[in-house]
């Protein structure tokens, strides 16, 4: 199951790395700290268990159950190979043995995999006699006895009979269910297939992008696409986000206002301080929440608040996105750097104040414009613009 858990974190590490370099979604991040954490953890445990099965890491009750029944008898190493692992510093070998039964089986070859320790190494090598005890009666494994009783100890010091023996054929038995010691098997097959699962289930959140890349190849291409995709649909632009970002901001500021600028990712507004007041503070809306920011950087004239308030609730602000595009279109500059929508009385001394406008600025990193429209949509004024522009244009005529 270790080495299950390590081939399904193999394929949610990829995924993680691939789908925050396609999206940069936050969730892509914690997806590859957890991917890392379980896979250094699962790591070493797979190692370990690859290292450790079948090296006679048998169940003492098994072992102990096996003497009771008179199945120790005495073994003679015929070869030693070191595998070049080892557990806690200790060489992990194969011994090969020429055991020879107490159960009814003539004297056979298996071979053993074991954890020697170094200071036993040099009595285990070829010709050494020593005692093991046959755990199934009906099949080769055995268990390699470190500390055996005084008398079997003895015998296998002074034996004759197993030291001399020619040889014998290997014990090959019907494959049984799991070798004692052993770890369970699973085909191999499974692990790619878990791999592809984690890798397939972490990317099912940018399956989009994931499409994408197929067709053209290209992560930043994606990823670029994926940004502009996302800030579209954060935009105040964009038909359905403005009006629920100023019912936010109203509800903390009140709809009696000076000031509201929309810009692409959040919206600012002034507002009296409280009813009645001569002072004005300033509310945001950015991020998905509203929050009161405190006193206006610059206040205005006294006399002057009672003639910038206007109704924020009479206007139709999903009418007003739609005026971006419109002034792009009349100035000529297209895909606009940081656009701005400003909505305000324009206020004159000693003049009555306008009804509340519009003025929308673009530019880009060669031109600027801006126009001023009626809460209607209507042009009311125009400035700047790229040469040959609508506005441009205009502006030629009148001079």
């Amino acid at each position: 199951m270790i080495r299950c858990l390590f081939a399904l974190s193999l394929g949610v590490l990829v995924a993680s790395i691939l789908g925050d370099a396609l999206t940069g979604d936050p969730l892509y991040g914690t997806l590859l700290v957890v991917a890392i954490v379980v896979a250094s953890i699962a790591l070493p445990l797979t190692i370990i268990g690859s290292v450790t099965s079948g090296m006679g890491l048998h169940d003492p009750k098994k072992v102990a159950a096996a003497k009771a029944a008179g199945r120790t008898t005495l073994a003679r190493v015929t070869g030693i190979r070191a595998t070049g692992s080892a557990v806690n510093d200790q060489p992990v070998c194969e011994l090969e043995l020429l055991v020879v039964s107490r159960q009814g089986h003539g004297p056979y070859r298996t071979t053993l995999r074991q954890v020697v320790n170094l200071a036993r190494l040099p009595s285990l090598q070829p010709g050494a006699v020593v005692v093991v005890t046959q755990l199934d009666p009906e099949r080769p494994e055995v268990a390699l006895d470190d500390a055996p009783d005084p008398d079997w100890q003895r015998r296998a010091e002074t034996d004759r009979q197993v030291r001399d023996l020619p040889t014998a054929d290997v014990w090959v038995a019907p494959r049984r269910g799991r070798a004692p010691g052993a770890i369970r098997r699973i085909p191999f097959v499974v692990f790619p297939v878990l791999a592809v699962l984690g890798l397939a289930g972490a990317l099912y959140p940018a399956w989009d992008e994931v499409g994408r890349l197929v067709e053209t190849r290209s992560i930043d291409t994606v990823r670029a696409e994926h940004d502009a995709a996302a800030a579209a649909e954060t935009s105040m632009f964009t038909p359905g986000n403005l009006r629920p970002a100023l019912d936010a901001v109203l509800a903390l500021s009140g709809d009696d206002v000076t000031e509201v600028y929309v810009y692409d990712q959040w919206v600012r507004v002034t507002a009296p301080t409280s009813p009645g007041a001569t002072t004005t503070d300033e509310w945001q809306y950015r991020d998905g929440e509203a929050t009161h920011e405190g006193a206006s950087l610059i206040q205005p004239e006294p006399e002057d608040v009672p003639r910038q308030l206007f109704d924020a609730s009479e206007i139709d602000w999903e009418d007003l996105p739609p005026l971006f595009d419109e002034t792009e279109r009349l100035t000529g500059i297209d895909d606009a750097d940081d656009p701005m929508l400003w909505v305000a009385r324009k206020v004159w001394a000693d003049e009555k104040p306008s009804d509340p406008q519009v003025h929308v600025y673009v530019s880009d990193d060669y031109y600027d414009g801006s126009v001023d429209f009626a809460v209607d949509g209507t042009v009311v004024d125009a400035y700047g613009g790229a040469p040959g522009s609508e506005v441009a244009a205009a502006a030629e005529d009148d001079a």
